[in-house]
């Protein structure tokens, strides 16, 4: 008997599922907390603890791994530095497509380079500029190839404006800087063969941000295979919902964005038996919601939207929002909005900081409380990320006074924020600081709200349940601008809290519904006939507005919120039903084994010159028509794609093409303007 496992590693759980290859019955499951600072332990944890419970590792025949690493990193603003270096483009359509938003500590550069629409050359290509650059970021270090640039850059991307029909400038300037640091690059044609170059640029950029956290990732698995006996492939899951190998998806990270959630959508189907509805993922960090239709999740070929970043990235049509059980919570009595605000970055949840550091989290909870005048950082505690990280000493690199001073302070456990954030400036450095994942916040969130409600007498660890009373206690006397609390109790101070998550959950739930149906925009919140009609309003009109389409919930909180968001959004019908599956809590991990190898590869033809057609590859060949340009364009792409999937881990994969073109009357004769042949292999992985 030979088993598969399933891996996801979040941003609080790493979930592991062991499935029977022959039956897809889910034989095993175990869950650990992610450990950010050293992947490793979490990772070797939940293998550990799922592999225990079959005969032994070596019966495992394949590995993949489901992943929300890269997707809180985009949602949270964090990542590696990295350097952007771009040809062709203005300053304005960059900033336009929020290069600059995402690039934080990054360096972004633009050097003289590109070709035009039909792949000409339109400036050559400026090494002279390059090497420069390499120069000023080169800080004089040691420690072997690109140990120079260990300190302001881990990574390059490169992108120029017309790549996709024409590479050679991104593929030379690659070689130049591999050849001098040593570092990974991106280059943006190889993510996208569309056009829409400033998204490329940003897809590039994030995609140079992701490499370390995405090969920190893979070690962890490897390692933990290695130390339970189990010698088989490795497989990652992509944004789209199929699989790639561990060592493609290293060169790409930016592909796993929404890997975990793509992978809850597979595993959602296959545990509930679903053809069509939503399915509703539910984590720490995140709340993801798609759409499924005759047994198929929506993709979105326009690229997946991340924390209001359009990538050029094929992924599962999902709506993701900085929502979950770990979001942060503040109080903001001046907020329209109103004074409970959740997320969209996560925070460490107050009652599983006491689990390891009870004392001080008591007495510091006990301390605030007594203390007077109360203050804004009541109920919130600074942790430095575990130093053992291997990226700590380059993220370390470069802090000014003030930063440097926080982490020193926190070198021996963690401190309340009003300790170490004396002024406006010590709280700016603070957020920095969490950019670069060096510490994190913790603090009152929905996950010590659900704890704080629960039946005293359900078992708990020690510190737990008095963490998250103590917290919620803290934070309810905090006052509104009428001068009053916030809440009158602890406990009404968390319900407060669960009802504000169910409230927006249900919201956008509502949207994504409102838009599949083609009725986008209309957000329930800001609509009165909409809000009307879930309460069942009757007058001169009446108004009734329920979902049509059931719910499949999923994720470790599913229990906890999703039933009261399936009761908001039945409406007056009372109809709907929320659908939480056995293995529920691991459907991103099951999802995770159930995928295809899927890899496609496109090429343009265009007629620059009348009776001349260019197919837009290395080459750059033209032909004397249209069907010798076709088929030339066919049979490359063909091998590419084969390639592709190969190394991406298919055995024996199947083959499809299509071609499209586009064509114009002028002057009364049909003119060719260009056409689109792509080529896609798919097939299982070797197991």
């Amino acid at each position: 008997m030979t088993y598969l496992l399933g891996i996801d590693t979040g941003g609080t759980f790493t979930d592991a599922a062991i499935i029977d290859e022959s039956t897809e019955a889910v034989v095993a499951k175990a869950k650990a907390p992610t450990t950010h600072g050293e992947l490793l332990v979490g990772v070797k944890a939940a293998m550990t603890a799922a592999v225990a419970q079959i005969a032994s590792g070596s019966s495992i025949s394949l590995v993949s791994v489901s992943t929300t690493l890269a997707t809180n990193a985009l949602v949270e603003g964090t990542g590696e530095p990295a350097c952007l270096i771009t040809m062709g483009f203005s300053e304005t359509e960059l900033q336009k497509a929020g290069v600059g938003e995402v690039a934080g500590d990054c360096i972004l550069r633009s050097i003289g380079g590109g070709h035009n629409a039909h792949g000409a050359t339109v400036a050559e290509l400026d090494l002279e500029a390059a090497s420069r650059l390499l120069d000023e970021l080169e800080d004089g270090s040691d420690g072997g190839p690109g140990g120079g640039y260990r300190g302001k850059v881990s990574g390059f991307a490169i992108a120029s404006q017309f790549s996709v029909r024409n590479p050679a400038h991104e593929l030379a300037l690659r070689d130049f800087i591999v050849s001098r640091t040593g570092k990974p690059v991106t280059c943006s044609h190889e993510l996208s063969a569309q056009l829409g170059g400033p998204r490329r640029a940003l897809t590039a950029l994030l995609n140079a941000r992701l490499i370390g956290m995405i090969a920190q990732l893979v070690d962890a698995v490897q390692q933990a295979m290695a130390e339970l006996d189990i010698d088989a492939p490795l497989m990652i899951v992509r944004g789209n919902g199929t699989l790639v190998s561990a060592v493609f998806a290293s060169q790409r990270p930016i592909e796993t964005v929404l890997s975990g959630p793509a992978a809850s959508v597979i595993g959602a189907q296959h545990l509930a038996g679903i053809e069509s509805g939503l399915v509703i993922d539910i984590g720490g960090t995140t709340t993801d919601i798609a759409v499924v239709a005759d047994g198929v999740p929506n993709t979105t070929l326009n690229g997946a939207m991340v924390a209001g970043h359009r990538t050029m990235v094929e992924a599962v049509d999902m709506v993701t929002v900085g929502i979950g059980g770990d979001s942060e919570i503040r109080i903001d009595s001046r907020s329209d909005a109103g004074p409970i605000l959740l997320g969209p970055q996560r925070a460490i949840p107050i009652s599983r900081l006491a689990l390891e550091h009870y004392d001080l989290v008591i007495e510091t909870l006990e301390r605030q409380l007594r203390e007077a005048p109360r203050q804004a950082t009541d109920g919130r505690l600074l942790v430095l990320v575990s130093a053992s990280d291997s990226r700590h000493d380059s993220r370390t690199r470069g802090l000014d006074e003030r930063e440097a001073a926080i982490v020193q302070a926190l070198a021996d456990g963690p401190r309340p924020v009003a300790a170490v954030a004396s002024t406006g400036l010590h709280v700016n450095a603070i957020e920095r600081l969490r950019s670069r994942g060096l510490v994190r916040i913790a603090s009152f969130t929905p996950t010590d709200a659900i704890e704080l409600l629960r039946s005293n007498d359900a078992p708990r660890p020690k510190g737990e349940h008095q963490a998250a009373l103590l917290a919620a206690q803290v934070l309810a006397r905090q006052t509104r601008s009428n001068g009053s609390v916030i809440a009158p109790s602890a406990q009404a101070f968390a319900q407060e809290v669960v009802d504000e998550l169910v409230r927006l959950v249900s919201d956008v739930v509502l949207d994504v519904a409102l838009g599949a149906d083609g009725f986008s925009g209309l957000r329930p919140s800001q609509s009165p006939v909409v809000a009307a009609g879930l309460v069942g309003q009757r007058g001169l009109v009446s108004v009734d507005v329920s979902l049509a389409a059931p719910i499949v919930a999923i994720g470790a909180p599913a229990h906890a919120y999703l039933p009261q968001v399936g009761a908001i959004v039945a409406g007056r019908s009372g109809s709907n039903q929320v659908n939480v599956p056995e293995h529920a809590d691991v459907a991103n991990a099951v999802g995770s084994v159930v995928g295809k190898v899927r890899m496609v590869r496109e090429a343009t033809v265009s007629q620059p010159t009348k009776g001349q057609f260019k197919v837009h590859l290395d080459d750059q060949a033209a032909y004397g028509s249209v069907e010798r340009a076709q088929q030339a364009a066919l049979e490359r792409l063909t091998e590419l794609v084969i390639d592709d999937a190969r190394e991406a881990g298919a055995t024996t994969p199947a083959v499809a093409h299509e071609w499209t073109e586009v064509r114009a009357t002028i002057e009364g004769k049909e003119v060719f303007i260009d056409g689109r042949m792509v080529v896609t292999a798919t097939g299982r992985p070797a197991s």
